[in-house]
């Protein structure tokens, strides 16, 4: 089978562009995905009345073209919903983001981070080294021992000494240093981040705006797994066939499209980037819980990084008189009865869940490939493989094509991107 345009990877951005190919007259291209339906991990579960989406998937928007691209899909079916997020440590009860709420941590560990904030330079001659060094300079010792190190360490399965700065931008929010010595002596009013404030499916989950935008696509197939990438032929074998190609477009994760290809040279730069899985345990229950959006929760002790209220997000993803929280824990877990009291016995110390709230259902998602580790190894391999790649014809674009930390935005974006440089 021949196509101009075969695009692999039927997730949010292989869908986008596929999605802009056909608004721009294009037609001649194929999606090929692995599952049973589109999404990947944009998808939603829909388990005994309740929506439980893959981890948190919001939309944070902030584009006029991305703005509107979501409400044509969506139509009415679209709200904007107000960040309310946490940090939970020890005793505390912190407002998100850390370094800009420390009025509400304790006296000696307030003294401690104020302490820290003499120590900060933000002006330097040379780029911070690694992701501990940016923190020192940013926030200062006591911030940076608080949360910052024990929360990434955590969530990145690695010392902060091991990753790069590359991947901060907006996710690590940067308040003046008088700011956050200001924080410590009042509440803080003003909102810091790049998720201030989000948009989510009124129903249908996150798998709603995946079901929207496939609607769109003429030539989507799924079930379709790649087996073997030809390059130098222009050649694809999948679910038993054989495609050919023009132009290839790359959504898959870059180290295993690289491993797929017959070329040593791109093999061996997938050795070089790493990436760290998650474990999801979602749960539905009968009561009623403080509404929230998300907490972190960087103590050693609690098994889990980070809890959001799925409920939280649109009414029709619980019945009445119930709720449902997804729960993100690092790496794999093997799920048991003895792991869930112990995520049970963490929930109910911080007062997350009550002692008289009953579980309705309940269940577990592995994330293999959830976060690009930021390593020192990752930038020159990801753009060495996309200069090789692009010689062959073959453009690579989304959070794992590109093999990078990103959001649901700037996937939509880059396959518009992709697909008029495709028109030409």
């Amino acid at each position: 089978m021949h196509v101009n345009t075969l695009i692999l990877g039927g997730g949010l951005t292989g869908l986008s562009v596929a999605y802009h190919l056909e608004q721009l007259g294009q037609h001649d291209y194929i999606v090929l995905e692995k599952e049973r339906e589109p999404g990947g991990l944009c998808r939603s579960v829909y388990q005994d009345g309740f929506t439980f989406d893959y981890s948190g998937h919001l939309l944070h928007l902030h584009t006029t073209y991305g703005k509107k691209l979501v409400r044509a899909l969506l139509k009415n079916n679209l709200q904007r919903l107000p960040r309310r997020a946490w940090i939970y440590t020890g005793a505390s009860r912190v407002p998100f983001p850390f370094q800009a709420h420390l009025y509400a941590l304790p006296k000696e560990v307030r003294q401690a981070c104020v302490e820290g904030l003499l120590q900060v330079k933000r002006v330097y001659k040379t780029p911070p080294a690694h992701f501990e060094a940016f923190c020192l300079r940013a926030f200062g010792k006591g911030i940076y021992e608080t949360f910052m190190r024990p929360y990434n360490t955590k969530l990145w399965g690695r010392s902060p000494r091991e990753l790069t700065c590359d991947w901060c931008g907006p996710f690590v929010p940067a308040p003046t240093v008088a700011q956050i010595r200001r924080s410590a002596v009042e509440k803080t009013t003003r909102q810091f981040g790049y998720n201030t404030s989000f948009y989510y499916p009124k129903k249908g989950g996150a798998g709603a705006l995946v079901s929207a935008i496939a609607n769109q696509v003429a030539h989507l197939q799924t079930g379709m797994p790649v087996t073997r990438i030809d390059l130098k032929n222009k050649k694809v074998f999948a679910g038993g066939k054989i495609f050919s190609f023009n132009r290839l477009v790359n959504t898959l994760p870059l180290p295993l499209f690289l491993r797929l290809t017959a070329e040593p040279s791109l093999k061996k730069l997938a050795d070089s980037m790493h990436c760290q899985p998650i474990s999801v345990y979602q749960v539905a229950l009968k009561g009623s819980c403080t509404p929230f959006s998300w907490i972190y929760c960087p103590d050693e002790k609690d098994p889990f990084y980070r809890v959001g209220l799925q409920s939280g997000f649109a009414a029709a993803n619980a019945p009445r008189g119930t709720y449902s929280l997804y729960i993100e824990l690092p790496g794999r877990v093997s799920p048991s009865l003895s792991r869930e009291r112990q995520i049970w016995k963490a929930l109910l110390q911080k007062g997350i869940i009550k002692e008289c709230d009953e579980k309705i259902t309940s269940l577990w998602q592995y994330i293999p490939c959830a976060y690009v580790v930021y390593d020192k190894q990752r930038r020159a391999a990801v753009r060495c493989a996309i200069y090789k790649l692009e010689k062959y014809g073959c453009l690579c674009a989304g959070r794992y094509g590109l093999w990078e930390y990103s959001f649901m935005e700037k996937s939509l974006l880059q396959g518009r991107d992709i697909a008029h440089r495709l028109a030409g």
